[in-house]
């Protein structure tokens, strides 16, 4: 915990009632935008949010972004902070401190009891439909992003990163083979919605059992339902697969299973899930993509060393997850 500057201090008593000195502690695991919690000395405390150093890709650590979709997103049922204010010098902002903390790993997860696991899970689920049930238009995220469908434009920018990250890596081999199955029998949207990007339980704050807040918008878009639906699949690893580098808090059971989330979800939205295996895969390699981005990050050293990663199974991670997406495909593709 360091003291805050006293510009920082000027920027938030312009905004909200602070007591005394700022103090600013960075928090959670995030490999993207950096999360830091502002206290003062009183005990109030608030969020701040603002890329990495030396960030390059605007779309991904746009901040100011997505303090917007926070704003455009308040009174629609979504649990979600309030943000307080924005800085486009920063660029920041910062948001109300919510109650609660994520589900980072099985232990915060054997925390709550199977019951809550049970409804957490059902929560989970409804929220995620509220937000696709939304039209874009009527909270003003119409231009979010393009109209277009959103898995090609996602291979596409898969593509152009992995020419950067990936291509002269062990993984290249296995990532080359599944994406020409994933171009070759791209399923056709269903609608265009208001997608997370990243939505897992722990980008979720939950209180007694229950989400008070949805995190870390920095990915939403406008694009496909079951794309955003797979990724959430993906995360909700049971307690017989195997551990991989990020931690997923389902592993330690009471969850509903992937098959029950799928069947609320259809409920909830009224759309079907037939191509899910293809989805799955393109998921998985998407991640693979992604943290083959966070690989390279950490070994320049650009991300720092605060919530540090065992590069040798992150590595061995992507792997898994390629592996994984060329089994989904196959199935896909019969």
């Amino acid at each position: 915990m360091i003291a805050a500057t006293g510009e920082l201090r000027a920027w938030m008593s312009e905004r909200t009632d602070v007591t005394g000195a700022l103090w600013i502690e960075r928090i959670g695991f995030g490999q993207s935008n950096i999360t830091s919690l502002i206290s003062d000395d009183v005990g109030r405390g608030w969020v701040l949010r603002q890329p990495p150093p030396g960030s390059h890709d605007q779309s991904a650590h746009n901040v100011l972004r997505e303090a917007r979709i926070l704003n455009a997103l308040a009174g629609t049922g979504i649990p979600l902070p309030a943000v307080i204010g924005t800085d486009e010098a920063g660029p920041f902002y910062v948001m109300t401190r919510m109650a609660g903390a994520p589900l980072e790993s099985e232990a915060d997860a054997q925390a709550l009891s199977p019951q809550q696991r049970s409804a957490l899970g059902r929560q989970a689920i409804e929220v995620f439909a509220t937000l696709h049930s939304l039209e874009p238009a009527a909270v003003g995220l119409d231009d979010l992003g393009p109209c277009t469908e959103y898995v090609p434009r996602q291979l596409r920018r898969a593509v152009r990163n992995w020419s950067q990250w990936g291509a002269q890596t062990a993984h290249d081999r296995s990532w080359q083979h599944v994406r020409s199955l994933l171009e070759n029998d791209v399923p056709r949207q269903q609608r265009l919605v208001i997608t997370h990007g990243d939505y897992r339980l722990s980008n979720l704050l939950v209180d007694a059992g229950r989400i008070t807040a949805v995190l870390d918008w920095e990915l939403a878009t406008l694009g496909d339902p079951i794309a955003d639906l797979a990724w959430l699949l993906d995360d909700w690893r049971g307690p017989d697969e195997p551990r991989i580098s990020m931690p997923s808090p389902t592993r330690s059971g009471g969850f509903p299973d992937r098959a029950e989330l799928i069947d609320m979800y259809c409920t909830a939205t009224g759309l079907h899930a037939g191509a899910i295996d293809y989805y799955r895969a393109f998921s998985h390699w998407r991640a693979a993509t992604l943290l083959q981005g966070v690989l390279l990050r950490r070994r320049s050293g650009a991300m720092g060393v605060h919530g540090s990663l065992d590069l040798v199974e992150l590595d061995a991670t992507i792997g898994i997850l390629l592996e994984e997406a060329a089994v989904f495909i196959s199935e896909a593709v019969r």
